[in-house]
């Protein structure tokens, strides 16, 4: 997609500088993952956390995050793997966003064994600017064409040219000539992800900023929400993913995230979940 819209907008205006201003998908991630981290840090700044160990908790979980990205991967498609054991050292290729997010977690956690701190406060900082990622990660995989939907005859569908894995799915599946221009009309299932992102990113710093919440209590509830909405999600998208019973594996893995977030929410906080003010809570979970 990124170099048809680079043909569409030079055409357009009659120039040739858009493969300077629209970045490729590598790019896009190193920006998402660059703001995020500052805005992190920033935060931490503000709430009287250790800019520091913000910074050094960042680093890790990066790391592990790209690792539980890839291991993810590898367990999806064990079988593709077997026949090409290359892929399992090559720690820089495909991933599931799902084994990046398990994995970051893991690392902050870790970082939190080696350094004393108070995680909980760490991690729901955390959390109000994941949302940031998961926007600026979504247009990456729009431009690169990953992660596609299904076809669609809404106004806003997007047709991604010849050679995309939305074109190499539908010519697979013999809805469309391998001389097509351009693939069948598709939901930018990757646009709803930007949304979805943006939507997180807003909604979570607002309540991140009023404190309403015990620490921990933000991080559990953005998980919630995070699985919701991708679940949801999950519906209108069309690359091969595994499923059972016709449940994609995104949806089970929504499920679990589910899940563990309600019981850790119910089990932790019970009933109160907001913090005290003058003896007196006044929000709960029921």
């Amino acid at each position: 997609m990124r170099q048809r819209l680079i043909d569409l907008l030079n055409a357009y205006f009659g120039v040739e500088f858009f493969h300077n201003l629209i970045p490729d998908m590598a790019t896009i991630m190193v920006v998402g993952i660059l703001a995020m981290s500052v805005l992190f840090v920033v935060r931490c700044k503000k709430s009287a956390l250790s800019w520091k160990h913000a910074t050094g908790m960042i680093i890790l979980a990066s790391f592990t995050g790209l690792v539980g990205g890839h291991l993810f991967f590898l367990l999806q498609n064990l079988r593709y793997v077997f026949h090409h054991p290359a892929l399992i050292a090559d720690i820089t290729g495909d991933s599931v966003s799902f084994g990046v997010y398990t994995g970051a977690v893991a690392g902050a956690y870790i970082y939190s064994l080696v350094f004393p701190l108070p995680l909980l406060r760490y991690v729901d900082t955390g959390v109000s600017v994941l949302g940031l990622g998961i926007m600026f990660g979504r247009l990456g995989c729009y431009l690169h064409g990953c992660d596609f939907g299904k076809t669609s005859d809404m106004a806003w569908a997007v047709r991604f040219p010849n050679g995309s894995y939305p074109f190499v799915h539908q010519v697979q599946k013999g809805w469309i000539h391998a001389t097509d221009a351009l693939s069948l009309p598709v939901h930018p299932v990757q646009l709803y992800g930007c949304i979805k992102g943006l939507a997180l990113f807003v909604v979570f710093s607002v309540l991140w900023k009023r404190n309403y919440f015990k620490p921990g209590v933000l991080f559990l509830l953005f998980w919630i929400a995070f699985s919701v909405c991708r679940c949801m999600l999950e519906f209108f998208r069309d690359d091969d993913r595994g499923s059972v019973l016709g449940v994609s594996t995104g949806q089970y893995c929504c499920l679990l995230m589910f899940s563990i977030s309600v019981a850790f929410l119910w089990i932790g906080y019970g009933r109160e979940i907001r913090i005290r003010t003058d003896g007196v809570s006044k929000v709960n979970v029921s």
